[in-house]
């Protein structure tokens, strides 16, 4: 069977157009398996408005998984008060390296 035969096919393409390669839309998808497709996508949503690029929203996603156990209203609240602050882009990274909680 390959890799279409089961549930995540039409995550990984919506990963895919999200701007993640097929390898980090896999990385992506073998995180928390349990949790449906949409927790994925919005915590990568916000993470790449904020600037992140693709590879840097995996690896942050893969050191703190529990990012994608948080609702996706509250991923968006705290996306917004760090770009309120000023972080965006490379130095968003940072700012949430030490706090699983974004």
């Amino acid at each position: 069977p390959g890799p279409c035969s089961r549930r995540g096919c039409g995550a990984a393409a919506a990963l895919r157009t999200m701007g993640f390669s097929q390898e980090q839309a896999r990385r992506l998808l073998a995180l928390q398996p349990r949790l449906g497709p949409e927790h994925r996508e919005a915590a990568a949503a916000q993470l790449l408005l904020l600037g992140l690029s693709p590879e840097a929203a995996v690896a942050l996603l893969e050191r703190s998984p529990a990012l994608l156990r948080l609702p996706a209203e509250r991923l968006r609240e705290r996306a917004e008060e760090l770009r309120r602050l000023g972080l965006d882009g490379g130095r968003a990274g940072a700012g949430v390296r030490g706090d699983t909680g974004l």
